[in-house]
């Protein structure tokens, strides 16, 4: 209902003046208003019918209900996001095993420790894993990891098994709820991994039908296909992928992408990116602040969150990102399509501003 203390300042100040014109027309009508505390104050001994009086401290009561809520609020969409990422098996549970003996716990485990490294200097996150070491965890162990939190995403980790001309990457989710997350989660990994594209799909598997957050599960290649095996376990293409799961759960989140890229012990970490960054601040109820790009002078920022939010349809045709239908200019930065700000700006009619003091920073607000 507000959107900050000065809003609901604004309106108890409007209902005091309201209720001061009530209280002089009572006492117009000859009769007398009541005046109470919040405590248990009992009615003056002139009561005698409750129509005839008024209670001038619900504008108190309501004021403080309303603030505490906001307060509430403001401090929910502040708090860190809480994340669990669970490695799949472990120990005696090897999961499935590759044509050249190659266990999935292993990969799992080396995917979840790698993501993990990669968001876990992110400030507007929490991550917490399932599993560090070779352990093995009931499933009910893991969702109650989860569940007791609680957590706000729940991503397990996988490398599937069939046949050994299966192939594909494909993310599983559970509840309609989480198709979302699923969807963002399973673009980003599949241009990381190159594989088919075996789409976001339902599935009935413990971990993500009895978590009760948003929760999917994610199934990076076939362990049973020699050449997708061999992948999995490329350090180059671990790396890949993680980043690209760790800038799926960022976009998903609303929050600032900051990942780093990740580096050999004592090596001082690198961006993912050489370009300047920009901080661009969306202006709306559910607004968040993204990080954008500098490049040549051109503000380039990312266009699904940003676009979206400010309720324009963002698509992907022949390599362009298309805004509501209109292919427009765009940079793949780590798998991610970014426009031009003043493209997708002009296109929803937004208005966007950059700061005088610091043009590092850029202001949108929707039309």
């Amino acid at each position: 209902m507000f959107q900050d203390d000065n809003e609901i300042k604004a309106y108890m100040a409007n209902q005091i003046v309201i209720m001061r014109n009530q209280e002089i027309i009572m006492r117009g009508m000859g009769l007398e208003p009541w005046t109470a505390t919040i405590s248990s104050e009992k009615p003056q001994a002139t009561a005698s019918l409750s129509s005839r009086f008024y209670l001038s401290s619900w504008a108190i009561t309501t004021y403080a209900l309303l603030a505490n809520k906001y307060t509430i609020r403001r401090y929910s969409k502040m708090a860190k996001k809480r994340i669990v990422i669970d490695a799949g098996h472990g120990n005696q549970d090897p999961g499935a095993i590759g044509p050249t003996g190659k266990k999935e716990k292993d990969f799992n485990l080396t995917m979840a420790i790698k993501l993990d490294a990669l968001l876990k200097g992110n400030p507007n996150l929490q991550v917490s894993l399932t599993r560090r070491t070779d352990v093995f965890l009931e499933l009910k162990e893991r969702v109650g990891v989860a569940n007791k939190m609680p957590a706000d995403l729940f991503i397990s980790i996988h490398a599937n098994a069939a046949s050994s001309s299966a192939n594909g990457t494909e993310t599983f989710y559970n509840r309609t709820t989480s198709a979302p997350l699923a969807g963002v989660i399973q673009r980003h990994m599949l241009a990381a991994t190159g594989f088919k594209d075996r789409g976001a799909r339902y599935g009935n598997f413990a971990v993500i039908r009895d978590t009760k957050m948003d929760a999917v599960l994610l199934e990076v290649g076939f362990i049973s296909n020699p050449e997708e095996e061999k992948k999995l376990f490329q350090d180059d293409f671990q790396n890949r992928v993680a980043l690209a799961v760790a800038q799926g759960i960022c976009e998903y989140l609303g929050v600032p992408f900051d990942v780093q890229a990740p580096t050999l012990p004592g090596q001082e970490p690198v961006k993912v990116t050489p370009y300047p960054e920009m901080s661009v601040t969306v202006h709306t109820p559910a607004g968040s602040t993204y990080t954008g790009y500098n490049v040549k002078d051109t503000t380039w920022i990312p266009s699904r969150p940003i676009g979206e939010l400010i309720g324009g349809r963002i698509g992907y045709t022949k390599g362009k990102v298309t805004i509501n239908g209109e292919a427009v200019e765009t940079m793949n930065i780590d798998g991610v399509g970014y426009v031009t700000a003043r493209d997708l700006t002009k296109i929803l009619g937004a208005r966007i501003f950059w700061d005088k003091e610091s043009r590092n920073k850029v202001e949108i607000y929707p039309k």
